[in-house]
Order: C-alpha cells, then structure tokens, then sequence
C-alpha cells in the first residue's frame, strides 16, 4: 500500500486513503479541501465533504476554515507555521491568483457542501424534489422509536395474547418481547430483506399430548414430593450426577446431595405451580426421569422405579419434540411479526406524511436507480465536482452504493478516508464487507503511518503485538500498516517509560494452596493494584508542573459494569473522582437499588426494616 503524499497525490478518480486514530484524517482531509481549491480552481460549494456526525460536521468546517485562513496568511506573509501549507502555497508562481482563490472560499465559506450523509440526502432531495418524486411539505422524524414501538405493541396485543401460553413462556425465554421486534425493524429499515425460505404456518403436533402428561404430573405431585425426594437422596444414584453423599465442609450433617436434591426440588415445585405453563422444561429436569435414573445407577444395584419418574420420561421426550415444533413455530412467528410491522410502518408514515433520517437515504437510492437515475446522477456530478467522504469505515452497503454510483467517474474525485479496523464495530452501522468492497474497486488506495496522538513507547508495543500476527483483524483483507510516531520524547524520564506492561497476579498467600486465585478473588486484587497505581500516578506528578497528570486524563477500561463499580468503590476509598460509563440495564445501578429501598419504605411506612434500609442509602444518609 502506498504512503500518501499530501502534497503531490493527485487529485484525480476513485481514492482510498487508510487512516488509524491520530494519524491526522481531519488535518489531511482539511489538505485535499486546499489543493481542490487551488490546484483544480474548484469553488467551496463543489467540494462535497462528508461525515456521520453533525458534531463531526463543525469540526470540519472549523478545521477547513482554519486551513485556509492560514494559507491565505502564508501567501501575504510568505511564512506559515504549518509545513504542509506552507509548502502547497509555495507552488504557486500567480500569488495574486491563489490570494483571489482563497479569499473567494472563505466570502463563500457558509455556502461550504459540508454535511452529514443524511444531511446530503436530504439536501438533493429537496433540490431535485422533481426528478425525486419527494413531497415538500414531509415532515422529518428524528427519533423513529416511538412510531416503531405503537406498531410492534399493537401488533404484540393482538397477535401474541391469542397464542398457546406454552408458546408465549417459550418466546418469552428465547427472545426480550417486543424490544426484540422493535431492534430488528430498525437494524432493517434501509435494507431490502428478502425472507428466505418462505416458512408457512407450522403445527403444534405435540402440544396436546404434552398437555395431558403435564396435567398429570402436576396433579399427581403433592403426593409423591416427599417420596421423589428420598428417593434421590438414594446411595444407588451415581454422586457424580446427583451429588455426593459426603458431608459438605462447613455444614455439618449435610452433604452435596442434600443440596442438590433440594435444588431439584424447588425447580419441580415452581414448574408444576399453578402459574406455570410448563414450557419448556427447566435446566436439570432429566435427572427427574426413569432413562436417566437407570443410566445413573451404580453397578449392583438395582434402578429405582416411581410412577412420577416414569410419566417426567414420558413428558421429556414429548417435551424434545415439542420443542423442535416451538423452534420452526418461532421463526414463522418472527417472519409474520417483522412482515407485517415493517407494511405497516410504511403505512403509518405514509399516513402521518413523515419521513425517518434512513429514509432519505432509501429515496436518493431508489431516485438514482429508476428510469430517471442518469439524468439525476448526472445533475449531481455537475453540482459536485469532489467528494471527501470521511468516517468511511461506517459506511454500510447502502450508502457506499450511493457514493459509488454517484461518483464512480473519471471527470470526478472521490477521496473516502477511514479506519478498516473499526468496521469491525457492526453495532454502530460499520460494515467490513463494505469497506473491502471499496478496497477492491478504488483507483488508488492509501495509508497514513504518521500517529500524532499517542506516545512513541505506545507505538512501538502497538507494533510488536499486532505486526506479529497473521491475521490481527480476522480477515485477511484487512491488514495492520506499522505506525510510526510523530512525537518526541519529551524526557530522559519518559524514554524507560514502556508503552506496554502486563501485570501478572501473584500467588493466593492466604490460602494454603497452590491453586491460582479464583475469579472473584482475581477481580478484588486487580482493582485495589489498578486504583494504587492511579494514586501513585496522581501524587507522583503532583508538583511537576512539566507533568501534571489528573484523574482526568486517566481511562480504565473493564469487560463488565459489575467490574466497573467495583473499580469506582476502590479510587473513592483513596479520595479519587471518577466518572462511570456504562452499557447495560439503569435498573442494576447503585443508584436505582437506593430507590428501590427508598420506595419500599414509602409503600411500607410500618415497615421498620424498610425503614433502616432507606435511612443508610447515600441519598438520605
């Protein structure tokens, strides 16, 4: 792959330029804007340039501007501080045509084509509303989750109800409820998903004489609960399934099978009350059945027999077929749901004459495919002589068809600057495939190896892990280009400083064993290691104005929030700040178990223990 030259690149046809975090893509893409101006005497408003974000899009507008007052200052003074600039401006022998150049960009500079990519959608959307067919009057939606959840609800109230309650717990522990719906119509709103195979309304051929067997199981259990159990707790069943019989360390008299079969019991209580439905079986129900009973008994002894083992046999293999039939149930149930919520999204928005931001994007594709897509295709290829498309690698297929099919020409420049290694996020719209597609079809392709941003050590330890792996991004196409620092070392200090260290656990000394430590004990070390090392850090440069490092500049990164509160608790007992962001349910929160205890007290003014708990939270504590 060939290092790019910002200054002698040209500016011609379809380019890929790859560019990791620090590497400068915002100061390179604010160099393109310069030469287009001034090399191809391009005005603001025919350089496209794209992003994904409208905080992105200030940004740009400010970097680009800022460029170009420093070129149009280096070409009065003859000087700049920018090295780039003051190179490019140094090629031009006619001064007075460049100062004229520049000066009429930035007159013209609120006039800039700098938009997000729904913002440029949206923009030749209303500009080309005929070629289009787009509605003037169309209200734009900026949130579609509230349409989207009315349609998934009413089609839940009015499909869901009227299943077989085993269906429902079913699809209930298989799937988060409408929330599941209601992510998949907006993971697939732009894409033209085609159902494959066609799935017709299944049978439930099972059902009935499931139903009939749990009936009886659950009618006949009262009586055999205290029989079942001491059958279990049986010295003929093998103690590696059903538990030991030795007593278990701390609890005199009782051993591992006591607490298993206690386990077993209370799962069998719960599956056969009165507000179960019975589906699916609970995790450890074979252990209640006749065929694993007797693979479980030990040589020499003979199986134990109970009417309640053999209709749990009766019922688990009814129960695997059954499943089977809930499983193909569940796709054609996924189908209808996304079918006919997705036609009626479209018909509420036809209704309600709005639009969502991914709808322009479905227009200008479809504007640009039908009869009349050449003419528009040509219209906009006129408008914009350039595109400077950045952020590229979270461009899906969708918008990548539409940049490509707009600007796949040699009278036009396409520059599409990004990160491989980050298509890799699909959560956030990336997708791999597209960018390798781009890879493969570009004129030209290109890398920055230049990182501005992060320490030389850093860089190097980058380097060593990541250049000794075949395949460090999974797919061959997407390789791993050696950075090299832009940074000096600022100290003799800093020099020994390595980019990389790896912590190693020490042994568990309290314990009498050489076992490593567990889990739990593996995650209390590490916090307290990690928060020592931040105060160390902190007090360290404390009065070293030269490297001054505060709570602040400091990122823990950690696999869980559970670890994350843990990690919080450690630095507050050492009186240093820290802010949490978490993914995940606001509901398992410090925070939000404070309330509960709060409100549990409200609802229950009599309630002395609730009323303690409430007392000692840290809102009203």
């Amino acid at each position: 792959m060939e290092i790019f030259d910002p200054i002698n690149t040209p500016l011609t046809g379809t380019n890929l330029i790859e560019a990791s975090a620090g590497t400068g893509k915002t100061y390179t893409i604010a160099g393109l804007f310069l030469r287009l101006i001034l090399e191809n005497q391009l005005t603001v408003n025919q350089i496209l340039v794209v992003t994904f974000t409208k905080a992105a899009t200030e940004e740009l507008k400010e970097r680009i501007r800022n460029t170009l007052l420093d070129a149009k200052s280096a070409l009065l003074k003859n000087s700049s501080h920018d090295v780039f600039v003051k190179t490019i401006v140094n090629k031009y022998d006619n001064r007075a045509l460049a100062i004229q150049l520049i000066q009429d960009a930035l007159m013209d500079f609120d006039n800039a084509a700098i938009f997000t990519i729904h913002g440029f959608c949206q923009r030749i959307l209303h500009e080309n509303a005929f070629e289009t067919q787009s509605l003037f009057d169309t209200k734009l939606v900026a949130d579609p989750t509230g349409l989207t959840r009315e349609i998934v609800d009413d089609f839940w109230r009015r499909h869901v109800y009227s299943l077989p309650m085993e269906f429902i717990s079913y699809l209930l522990k298989k799937i988060s409820g409408p929330e599941y719906f209601i992510r998949l119509l907006t993971k697939n709103r732009t894409t033209d998903v085609k159902i494959v195979p066609e799935i017709g309304k299944p049978e439930l051929a099972s059902l009935n004489d499931f139903r009939a067997l749990f009936k009886r199981l659950r009618t006949i259990w009262p009586n055999s609960r205290i029989q079942v159990t001491h059958l279990l707790k049986d010295s003929s069943l093998s103690g590696s399934v059903y538990g030991s019989l030795k007593t278990v360390a701390m609890q005199a008299g009782i051993s591992k099978r006591d607490l298993m079969v206690a386990s077993m019991i209370e799962s069998m209580d719960k599956f056969v009350d009165i507000n179960s439905a019975g589906f699916p079986l609970f995790k450890g129900f074979e252990k209640f059945t006749a065929t694993k009973i007797e693979n479980s008994t030990r040589k020499n002894y003979r199986p134990l027999s109970h009417e309640y083992f053999d209709i749990c046999d009766s019922l688990y293999h009814k129960g695997v077929s059954l499943e089977s039939e809930m499983e193909t149930y569940l796709m054609y149930f996924k189908v209808q749901c996304f079918k006919i919520t997705r036609e009626q999204l479209l018909v509420r928005k036809k209704q309600n004459n709005i639009q969502f931001y991914d709808d322009l994007l479905i227009k200008l594709k479809k504007a640009l495919e039908d009869n009349g897509g050449k003419n528009l295709v040509q219209i906009i290829r006129k408008k914009y002589s350039a595109a400077l498309v950045d952020e590229f690698q979270d461009t899906d297929s969708f918008q990548y068809n539409i940049f490509t099919r707009i600007f796949d020409s040699k009278k036009n420049t396409l520059f599409m600057i990004g990160d491989p290694k980050q298509s890799i996020y699909s959560f956030r719209g990336a997708d791999i495939f597209s960018y390798m597609k781009a890879a493969r079809n570009t004129d030209s392709k290109y890398t920055l190896i230049k990182n501005w941003r992060s320490d030389p050590n850093l860089i190097t330890a980058v380097n060593t892990i990541f250049s000794n792996i075949k395949t460090p991004f999974v797919f061959d196409k997407i390789g791993f280009e050696k950075g090299i620092s832009g940074k000096k070392i600022r100290s003799m200090k800093e020099r020994y400083l390595p980019g990389l260290t790896l912590w190693y656990l020490g042994e568990n000394k309290k314990a009498k064993t050489t076992k490593p430590l567990s889990k739990t004990e593996s995650v209390s070390v590490i916090a307290k290691a990690v928060s020592g090392e931040i105060s160390r850090l902190i007090l360290e440069n404390k009065n070293n104005p030269s490297h001054d490092i505060h709570a602040k500049d400091i990122a823990v990164l950690v696999r869980t929030n559970r670890q994350a509160q843990i990690i919080k608790k450690n630095l507050s007992l050492k009186g240093i700040p820290s802010v949490l962001y978490l993914t995940g349910d606001i509901f398992h929160t410090h925070e939000a178990m404070e309330m509960e205890r709060i409100l549990l007290s409200i609802a229950e003014p009599g309630n002395e223990r609730a009323f303690n708990a409430a007392v000692v939270t840290d809102i009203l504590g």
